[in-house]
């Protein structure tokens, strides 16, 4: 189970495209695109809306709309963890 700032979560998830995931992602990370990750969730039973996740993008721009979005949608548990350079020293 992946660990943020001493805390463990469940999920840690890669809202850049496919192509920037491709290139390099945190260990154990799942790529759901931020402009696809609405659609995604409501296709998905896996991941709980109660779930501790973590969420990053390259910079923390699209990391923060995606924390925001699945705030709205019911996830209780989202920390963005910001750019990918950052997140892949945090993320253990």
């Amino acid at each position: 189970m992946p660990t943020y700032r001493n805390q463990a979560y469940t999920h840690v998830i890669d809202v850049r495209t496919k192509l920037e995931f491709w290139m390099g992602h945190v260990k154990g990370a799942e790529c759901i695109p931020v402009d696809r990750l609405e659609e995604a969730l409501a296709t998905r039973g896996d991941i709980a809306k109660d779930a501790r996740i973590i969420v990053y993008c390259a910079s923390g721009g699209r990391s923060a709309v995606a924390a925001t979005t699945m705030q709205r949608l019911g996830y209780r548990h989202v920390v963005n963890a910001g750019g990918y350079a950052q997140a892949s020293k945090d993320i253990v």
